[in-house]
């Protein structure tokens, strides 16, 4: 049995117009201990897929389909379940820590709030544990303490405590949205080799979710290309990127800048992908990438494309996959 098993993912957000789906089709699974990658351009789904399987949405939002967790469908639980799930088996560390952590409260007391709810653990007994967790992602409490507000810290070190609040419970799933935003080069590098270390440590499953390709190569063993609410292509780490199948994918690895390159030649000017993310508001014929692909053809503005596989673990959805070795 898979950890999690998420299939035919669908988001609708409720509008004056009617209904809009925002996320279709979304499926994809992660085994205990295993590391999966979602990545592509902003609003193109990545944090609501998340969002909406720990029941995080408004409820503007309709959330359908299976999200089974150890077998259990968790999309079916109301409030009350699902606050027994959150941050005790999936836990989240968001995306910008200053507005994610409550300014009135110290960083000990927000750790120490899972612990409470999940655990039932004796006062002194939840302050050892909150002073093993700062330890354990860098923060010593002989030198940070217990009592210091989210503004009295770096964002490194608001991070940090991000991500002590997310492990404090130990949970089986990890999602860390865009862990690196707003830090600086070498913070970020710090933080990726914390969330790593962490989740091999206590046998966490890890879903990160990135724009950058490079942050995925790093952390993670299975990655999910995502566009419009879409998933284009999907598989091993290691085989998606070496055999980058959907023209998006290429399109995102041209854009990467090459270290070395002059971006004042012609030649070395920076790919891009033409065209802009389509409107989720107007309705859509064919494969949602068609007026931004230079493969387009009739039948990619007729129909939508269904999952095809590459190769065993490397699935794709598009009518002119780009095949052959391109390592």
């Amino acid at each position: 049995m898979k950890l999690l098993q998420v299939e035919n993912l669908r988001v609708t957000l409720d509008t004056l117009d009617g209904p809009i789906e925002i996320i279709k089709e979304v499926d994809f699974s992660i085994e205990k201990g295993e590391r999966l990658g979602i990545v592509g351009e902003s609003g193109c789904g990545k944090s609501l897929t998340a969002l909406a399987i720990i029941s995080l949405l408004s409820p503007k939002f309709k959330v359908r389909g299976q999200i089974l967790l150890n077998g259990e469908n968790i999309n079916l639980l109301n409030e009350d379940q699902m606050c027994r799930i959150r941050g005790n088996k999936i836990s989240m560390i968001f995306q910008e820590p200053m507005t994610a952590l409550n300014p009135v409260k110290t960083i000990g007391a927000q750790i120490s709030e899972s612990l409470i709810l999940h655990r039932k653990m004796k006062k002194a007994q939840i302050r050892h544990e909150v002073e093993q967790l700062l330890y354990s992602v860098g923060l010593p409490v002989d030198r940070f303490g217990l009592n210091l507000y989210p503004h009295q810290l770096s964002g490194g070190q608001r991070q940090r405590v991000m991500i002590a609040m997310a492990i404090a419970c130990k949970p089986d799933i990890l999602i860390a949205d865009e862990p690196t935003t707003a830090l600086d080069v070498t913070v970020q590098e710090q933080i990726l080799e914390l969330i790593k270390d962490l989740v091999a440590k206590f046998g966490m499953s890890l879903i990160m979710i990135s724009h950058d390709l490079g942050v995925i190569a790093q952390t993670t063993q299975k990655v999910m290309i995502m566009y419009a609410g879409r998933v284009m292509e999907q598989g091993t780490t290691l085989h998606v990127f070496k055999h980058m199948s959907h023209p998006y994918t290429k399109g995102l690895f041209a854009a990467i800048p090459k270290p070395g390159s002059s971006q004042h030649k012609s030649k070395n000017r920076l790919s891009t992908i033409p065209g802009n993310v389509p409107d989720p508001t107007l309705a859509h014929k064919g494969c949602i990438f068609t007026p931004r692909c230079s493969f387009a053809s009739d039948i990619c503005r007729e129909s939508e494309p269904m999952q095809s596989d590459i190769a065993l673990d490397h699935h794709i959805r598009c009518f002119h996959p780009i095949i052959g070795n391109q390592g």
